[in-house]
């Protein structure tokens, strides 16, 4: 996993080998509040709990502001970690950036990566489609 930082939801500088030490899901997806990603984040808000009983912590990474992201997480209640990468620095990391120009800027494309506790990436899940994904990830775990 690269080494680099960003804020988290509240304001927090999170490194990524903060998220270290569990198993982790780091899902990628290009905007809060608007529906394909509420649908993802939902679902995946949904079925959390299973993904904590089996070891593993949920990260969902956007490009969108630590503001939006609280406020995304208040309106839904979502109960997992979303980090602001507005400098894109784990977007391009993880080569999850398109050539789409989607609300003014290239887009994300919706991925979604598993790594072990120490940080060795056992799945990817590239273009992902939203329905059922939640539930595709949980049982690969």
């Amino acid at each position: 996993m690269p080494l680099l930082t960003v804020r988290d939801d509240t304001g927090a500088e999170i490194s990524t080998e903060d998220l270290l030490g569990t198993q982790l899901v780091l899902y990628f997806y290009p905007k809060d509040d608007t529906w394909g990603c509420t649908k993802e984040a939902t679902q995946f808000r949904e079925v959390y709990e299973h993904f904590r009983r089996k070891g593993t912590e949920l990260v969902g990474v956007s490009r969108d502001s630590v503001e939006s992201h609280r406020l995304f997480k208040e309106k839904y209640l979502i109960p997992f970690r979303l980090l602001a990468d507005m400098e894109s620095q784990l977007c391009d990391a993880f080569g999850v950036i398109v050539a789409e120009n989607v609300y003014g800027k290239n887009a994300i494309q919706r991925s979604t990566f598993l790594f072990d506790p120490r940080g060795k990436l056992i799945r990817v899940w590239p273009k992902v489609t939203v329905m059922g994904h939640a539930d595709e990830v949980l049982k690969a775990l």
